[in-house]
């Protein structure tokens, strides 16, 4: 068993109250569901996956760490049935509450993502702000590609030399990709400029 399962759980309880505490704690501008990719200039991740989703047909989508759901509620407004999994018991029934408010079905899964099995072929994984608290990134990384559609599309975001860990969650034990390994293995060494 990897030492993540006895870990995760306080990156659970953090999130836990971070959710209880703030209606939003992610995404908090009007136009977090938007599917343009021009209005997430901010955000590389987001705006490169928006503009390569224009280019391939809808299909099942994974968002690992779905927080509260926005990456996964863009996808299901483009047409993909989104399978969400939230190790946070509140940010899942955020998600839950957020889907429905913006009319759309996702499968949320309130799971550790260590516990989470899947034999999907997901056609889009998205894993953005969750690989940095996950010690073992390989073995997850592998995980995700063993149930990778061909031709599927994986975006992933975590904190490396370049985009550093925020004060707020330095209270939480998290492993910088300091050297990029991961993405490059992730990506197969293919990444966007940050």
């Amino acid at each position: 068993m990897s030492s993540d399962a006895g870990r995760y759980p306080s990156v659970i309880a953090f999130f836990d109250d971070a959710y209880r505490r703030y209606e939003r704690y992610w995404w908090q501008r009007e136009t977090r569901y938007s599917t343009d990719p021009a209005d997430h200039a901010q955000s590389l991740i987001t705006s490169h996956l928006l503009e390569a989703l224009k280019h391939r047909k809808p299909g099942k989508a994974l968002d690992v760490g779905a927080g509260e759901g926005t990456d996964a509620i863009r996808l299901a407004k483009l047409g993909y049935e989104v399978d969400a999994v939230e190790g946070s018991s509140v940010g899942a029934a955020k998600t839950e509450q957020f889907a429905r408010d913006e009319g759309v079905r996702l499968n949320i899964i309130n799971i550790d993502v260590n516990a989470f099995v899947s034999s999907e072929g997901y056609d889009v994984i998205v894993c953005n702000g969750l690989l940095h608290y996950i010690e073992d990134q390989a073995r997850l990384v592998q995980r995700l590609q063993d149930v990778t559609a061909p031709d599927g599309l994986n975006a992933v975001s975590l904190w490396s030399g370049r985009t550093p860990v925020p004060e707020c969650h330095r209270v939480v034990e998290s492993y910088v990709d300091t050297s990029s390994e991961v993405a490059d293995d992730w990506t197969g060494g293919v990444r966007s400029p940050v």
